[in-house]
């Protein structure tokens, strides 16, 4: 009986050391936070948290086990993402850093929106201008042909005069 006893204590112990303890809600919290910030190389082209809801994909199985164990090592999320970048380059980021060269990546969409717009502006502004050059034209085309034709009235009626008047 104390063998049983002593037996059933030991797997007791056994099964408290060597089961995993659910993490907190704040460092659950966290590390899906960090999991949103983190590209999938599965090709994707979700992060790490979207590639584990929808997919079956052993990449992003794998990093969401290294953000839980530097989680539980005490790691804060800027050290995880720092220890994410360093081993698996920048690319692991979902969206670029906010410096260097990599600013443009936040910059130049805007830039090409707004030269965009302004191309866009010109191009209507040129077209209504046609638009209006036209409409003169037709207009004045037939004003033109009237006063043409009167003055060839005109210029019929002094030439029959001056025949006229020679005779």
């Amino acid at each position: 009986m104390k063998k049983t006893i002593a037996l059933f204590f030991f797997l007791l112990m056994a099964n408290f050391l060597t089961a995993q303890t659910d993490p907190t809600p704040e460092k659950r919290s966290l590390q899906t936070e960090i999991q949103n910030e983190l590209a999938c190389f599965c090709g994707c082209g979700m992060t790490i948290q979207g590639c584990l809801g929808g997919m079956t994909c052993s990449e992003s199985r794998a990093v969401s086990k290294e953000v839980a164990a530097l989680l539980e090592n005490g790691k804060g999320k800027t050290e995880v993402l720092q220890a994410m970048v360093a081993q698996y380059g920048e690319s692991i980021l979902a969206a670029p850093t906010k410096e260097g060269f990599n600013l443009t990546a936040w910059i130049l969409p805007f830039v090409a929106l707004i030269v965009g717009g302004f191309i866009v502006a010109k191009v209507i502004s040129g077209w209504k201008q046609q638009a209006h050059r036209s409409t003169q034209l037709q207009t004045a085309a037939p004003k033109q042909a009237e006063q043409t034709s009167v003055s060839n009235q005109y210029a019929e009626r002094l030439e029959r005069e001056l025949r006229e008047f020679d005779r």
